[in-house]
């Protein structure tokens, strides 16, 4: 069995104790961004981890990833070189952080000469990142919109299956770039006041910053009261941008997870939704699930508290609905009021007492990439 021995996160809630604070009470942190839109400079509500300068130079990227790792292994109380057999994967949905910042920029004469000297990929990331700390692979990125860090987890859980590896540490990335942020307004996709998951007056999506860190082994290598017991994913191609509008791309995924973790629906303790506040993407994911779960489950979505981190929101959100059981609830899902006539229930309302169970995590990215997978903690 595939286990999840602990992870360590980066995101605007602060450290560990706020987190379950802001997620225990409701009360998240959130800033604001202007972004040039046609000429004309326009603020964004935004979730940003700090007030560090997002310059273009490799050496800030790998500072977030080292903070991570080496708080994952301060925690555990692991040295590098007792991770044997580790593969390391990275999920994020910028291929390559350091021409956020030169694109924007007027061409000129050295243009060209200044991105080829600090053009660094996820790549070249997890290779410095080997060398800083001494593992020695295999390595794997992957780029697949907002699934990219849960379709490495769910790559490295399949390597541990295998026994091709003892260890996997799945890093999740997502920083502040201008390009992405410019893209989605230019697109209409962001809300100016709030994102509203699931609610009737949703209006948007609001982005935000997030670096984790999680590592997997098996029950043999290492123990733990956390498992991933099985998932999938698939691309449908309805749309060069999204999901099917009647959900069943997602049903699908939804159904292959259940069946390839061998549960039921029924066993669902609760669904951590994808909740972007889109507006067809909350719909297509309402009509999926309907088609899953006779009675839907309790269900929510985190992004009110962190924001969208797009491919980092993988293991971001693995992460923190972990902290939260086990600190003994499901938060709630927050900035709901008004519910969609189209739906047949809420988001959680309020906060949830739970210490254990099965728990099914969405994630549908842009380009109909659909992934989803499943969880348990034990009781001990």
């Amino acid at each position: 069995m595939i286990t999840i021995v602990g992870g360590e996160l980066l995101c605007a809630l602060g450290d560990a104790s706020a987190r379950i604070n802001a997620l225990r009470t409701g009360r998240p942190k959130i800033e604001t961004i202007s972004v040039n839109v046609g000429g004309a400079d326009v603020t964004y509500p935004y979730y940003r981890i700090d007030e560090t300068p997002r310059l273009s130079y490799p050496t800030i990227v790998d500072g977030y990833l080292d903070r991570v790792v080496n708080g994952l292994l301060g925690k555990l109380n692991l040295k590098p070189a007792s991770l044997a057999k580790v593969g390391l994967f990275l999920g994020s949905s910028s291929i390559d952080y350091s021409l956020a910042w030169p694109i924007e920029e007027s061409v000129d004469d050295d243009f060209v000469k200044r991105c080829k000297r600090q053009r660094v990929g996820g790549g070249n990331y997890l290779e410095s990142l080997m060398q800083r700390f001494g593992f020695d692979g295999p390595s794997s990125t992957y780029n697949t919109a907002c699934t990219s860090s849960a379709n490495a987890l769910m790559s490295a859980a399949s390597m541990l299956e295998g026994a091709i590896i003892d260890y996997a540490l799945v890093l999740g990335l997502e920083l502040y770039s201008p390009t992405t942020l410019e893209g989605f307004a230019m697109m209409q996709l962001l809300s100016s006041e709030a994102i509203r998951p699931f609610d009737k007056n949703r209006n948007g999506i609001v982005l935000g910053e997030a670096v984790s860190a999680v590592l997997l082994s098996r029950d043999d290598i290492m123990s733990s009261s956390w498992h991933y017991l099985g998932g999938k994913s698939s691309c449908e191609t309805f749309s060069v941008t999204g999901a099917n509008p009647s959900g069943e791309g997602l049903a699908e995924v939804m159904r292959e997870a259940l069946e390839d973790a061998e549960i039921e629906p029924e066993v669902i303790t609760a669904v951590k939704a994808h909740g972007t506040a889109s507006d067809l993407n909350d719909q297509a994911e309402m009509r999926g699930m309907a088609q899953i779960f006779k009675v839907l489950p309790p269900y929510l979505s985190l992004k009110p508290y962190i924001g969208h981190t797009l491919g980092g929101c993988g293991v971001a959100e693995l992460l923190l609905l972990m902290e939260s059981v086990d600190a003994g609830f499901i938060p709630a899902s927050i900035n709901f009021e008004t519910l969609d006539s189209e739906f047949s229930s809420a988001p959680l309302s309020q906060i949830m007492p739970v210490t254990s169970g099965h728990f099914m995590l969405n994630y549908f990215g842009f380009g109909g990439n659909n992934t989803s997978f499943v969880i348990e903690k034990t009781a001990r």
